[in-house]
């Protein structure tokens, strides 16, 4: 199986991340997905950007111009999602990581609007965003995103609670795990393969770790800030 090698908020080498000029990177270096951030503006606009504030504002109190301008002051430019499907349609994947609950049926529908099933993934930390998406579209592949701790704590669990049907396990059903590689570990492996489930982990940087994960099988992919020394 071919290993994914996937921009984490794009290839931010030489440009910001979560930004068209970061994607537009990560498509001519030739990684094979990026991952990105969602959240939504006051004025109902979804858009790239990982923090939830901006000069001490929360994003969903701000509209989208607001935004705009904020950010140009700042020297750089926020994109709109559908700005960056735009982009990216029939170049490269995308794993689009929800970063709030509330707007799973926006962003599906949107994601539909400009790609193929195949050509995307939804991620989230959030169990409850994933149950909605599933049980609304269940034709979306999704993924669970998992911190060190919870990660290791499902590899532990394996060994006593091996029988849990994956929507306690997990608290929903996702087609992806993807725990952060401080988690990794090889309880976690045998829980994946037991569940059937691939593994994409997040955030790899150093190059032997890398090595070592493309050689497990069931390890699909690496999100990576360096994708240029992954490929």
């Amino acid at each position: 199986m071919k290993k994914l090698i996937i921009a984490h908020r794009g290839f931010h080498k030489f440009d910001r991340e979560n930004t068209i000029a970061a994607f537009n990177q990560a498509i001519e270096i030739g990684a094979d997905g990026i991952e990105f951030d969602v959240r939504m503006t006051q004025d109902g606009i979804l858009i790239s950007h990982h923090d939830e504030m901006m000069e001490n504002q929360y994003i969903k109190n701000l509209t989208y111009t607001q935004i705009k301008e904020i950010s140009a002051r700042k020297g750089f430019s926020v994109p709109s999602v559908e700005e960056v499907l735009k982009l990216v349609r029939g170049k490269i994947k995308l794993f689009v990581e929800l970063k709030e609950k509330g707007y799973e049926d926006e962003i599906v529908k949107l994601l539909l609007r400009y790609l193929s099933l195949s050509e995307f993934v939804l991620i989230s930390f959030h169990v409850k965003s994933i149950q909605v998406i599933q049980d609304h579209y269940p034709n979306v592949k999704i993924g669970l995103l998992l911190r060190s701790r919870k990660a290791k704590i499902l590899g532990f669990l394996v060994k006593v609670l091996w029988f849990l049907p994956n929507a306690i396990l997990f608290g929903a059903n996702p087609d992806i795990l993807l725990p952060h590689f401080d988690g990794y570990s090889l309880d976690l492996l045998k829980l994946a393969q037991r569940k059937q489930k691939h593994l994409v982990l997040w955030t790899v940087n150093d190059e032997m770790m890398m090595r070592r994960f493309m050689e497990e099988d069931m390890v699909e992919g690496i999100v990576t800030d360096i994708p240029d020394v992954a490929i």
